[in-house]
């Protein structure tokens, strides 16, 4: 089965610049628009990786990690956090750990490379 990376984004624009920059990556992209989507497509399939906006609809993406982090299940994904917010108020919102990394937007394809490498380190 192929390797899957769910993008939590609120941005239609952002989810497709998301896509084509990790479009020559060997997995599955599958896409969230809020909160609550990405929690139903969560229970549904656990993902490889998760690239998480904080600033989301009907379920903020803090709360997202949050559960993730406290379900068994899901507390070992990695999970990038993208945001407007600073990296000092995304630790705020989230216990930033060795399986999380941060991303400010905007931000370089190159950037967003790195940190599916370092989150995932055998692709």
């Amino acid at each position: 089965m192929k390797r899957t990376i769910l993008i939590v984004e609120d941005d239609l624009e952002l989810q497709e610049l998301y896509t084509m920059m990790l479009e020559s990556l060997d997995f599955e992209l599958v896409r969230a628009l809020d909160g609550r989507e990405a929690l139903d497509k969560l229970a549904r399939r656990l993902p490889d990786l998760v690239i998480l906006d904080i600033l989301l609809d009907k379920v903020m993406g803090n709360e997202v990690f949050r559960l993730m982090r406290q379900e068994p299940r899901y507390a070992g994904v990695p999970v990038i956090v993208v945001s407007v917010l600073s990296a000092d108020r995304c630790e705020d919102l989230i216990e930033m750990d060795g399986r999380t990394s941060f991303l400010r937007k905007p931000f370089r394809r190159e950037d967003l490379m790195a940190a599916v490498r370092k989150a995932l380190p055998d692709e």
